[in-house]
């Protein structure tokens, strides 16, 4: 047999594809809900708020703090009031100092209405004393006293320890004793006074209980022996007709 030759058919040179059978299409994923969950959200909210509203808020006690007032102090009312009006007869006799009832250093002038102390040399260190002639028994009775001059002792002039002038340079005591008492005030315990340095003395015992006074000022003494007194056997100081010390109880020694 007689081969004979085939030949392939002659294709156009180029480019070429293979076709391929069409894929079947995936099923489509279901999309996620994004706008779901915000409706939920709003619809939690609105919930929420509606809950609120049935629920009146929780009202807090309140606290109330009462603020103190300042307290006001108040003030002490004077016991001591002025007397009535004496329509007794007045003392027919001359109220003085006698010699026999003032210390050797006492030097009265202006006709008695004035004593001084003799201050020469080493006498300028001692105290004077004196007493008036009238007492009391009972009643309510004051006096009063101007300090008039003041004089400073002088000082050795070799200087040191012992040429220093005594503390306090001046003193002036004002009270009163019994009729035979010492004059100078504070050497027996029958005698009540007040000094110049604030303090009151009874009994030979000392405390403090009054301002200073000094030169030029009118001091009023006040012995309150009248029972039926708030301030009954008292004796108080005054300064200028200002009270400057409170009553003083007089030692039952002294009480008549």
């Amino acid at each position: 047999l007689a081969q004979v030759p085939v030949r392939a058919p002659h294709l156009p040179s180029g480019t070429y594809t293979r076709a391929m059978a069409p894929k079947k299409k995936a099923a489509a994923e279901p999309a996620p809900k994004a706008k779901a969950e915000p409706k939920a959200k709003a619809a939690e909210a609105a919930k929420r708020k509606a809950e609120e509203k049935e629920e009146p808020p929780k009202k807090e006690a309140k606290t109330e703090v009462k603020k103190e007032e300042p307290k006001v102090e108040e003030e002490e009312v004077e016991k001591e009031k002025d007397a009535v009006a004496d329509k007794r007869p007045a003392m027919s006799s001359v109220i003085s100092f006698q010699p026999n009832d003032m210390t050797l250093n006492v030097v009265p002038t202006c006709a008695g209405k004035v004593l001084m102390a003799l201050s020469e040399g080493g006498m300028q260190y001692l105290i004077a004393g004196a007493r008036a002639n009238v007492g009391l028994k009972a009643g309510r009775y004051m006096y009063e006293v101007k300090i008039i001059e003041a004089l400073n002792p002088a000082e050795s002039a070799t200087g040191g320890g012992r040429g220093r002038a005594p503390a306090p340079r001046q003193l002036v005591r004002l009270g009163f004793s019994t009729q035979d008492s010492a004059c100078i005030l504070g050497d027996s315990e029958e005698h009540v006074f007040f000094d110049s340095e604030g303090f009151f003395t009874a009994d030979k015992k000392k405390t403090a209980s009054s301002q200073r006074f000094m030169r030029d000022q009118v001091m009023g003494v006040l012995l309150n022996l009248d029972p039926s007194s708030p301030n009954a056997n008292t004796i108080s100081l005054f300064r200028e007709g200002e009270r400057i010390s409170e009553p003083q109880k007089i030692p039952e020694s002294l009480q008549g």
